[in-house]
């Protein structure tokens, strides 16, 4: 099924649509600083960086969210390119990090801890784990209602 033909047969539904992709929106929004922030303490110094070691790409339920949430679609897929050093990465990584803001990435982008970042909250912020698991499970949840 196409997103015009939902847009075309189920117009009852939109309002339904985008009232989901913006609470998922807002709970990306929620963790878009707290993840940052992490992110500037634990990725500068990995060894295992997940942007060049993971196979990363918008799945349905993102395209679904950032459609309705944005109304238009990412300007392409993720994709692996080879870096002068013939490392492969995300096409979307730079030397400063990941030039999507967080609401835009792929939700797996924003799901994954990797055992140092998981470390580095129990150690400095172990009440932000609690958080981060809620906020993930709800939305988790909501990627589930609007593709159903």
């Amino acid at each position: 099924m196409s997103l015009q033909a939902i847009e075309n047969k189920g117009k009852e539904r939109l309002t339904q649509l985008f009232s989901i992709a913006k609470k998922i929106q807002i709970k990306f929004e929620i963790m878009s600083e707290p993840m940052e922030k992490l992110c500037s303490h634990t990725c500068i110094n990995c060894e295992d960086i997940c942007c060049l070691r993971a196979t990363i790409w918008f799945d349905f339920k993102d395209l679904l969210y950032i459609y309705f949430g944005t109304g238009k679609f990412p300007e392409s897929q993720i994709k692996k390119i080879t870096l002068k050093n013939k490392t492969r990465a995300c096409n979307r990584l730079t030397k400063k990090g990941c030039i999507l803001p967080r609401i835009e990435r792929p939700f797996v982008c924003t799901w994954y801890l990797c055992p140092a970042q998981k470390e580095y909250l129990a150690h400095y912020y172990p009440k932000l784990i609690l958080d981060f698991d809620q906020t993930l499970f709800d939305i988790k949840e909501l990627r589930n209602k609007i593709e159903k």
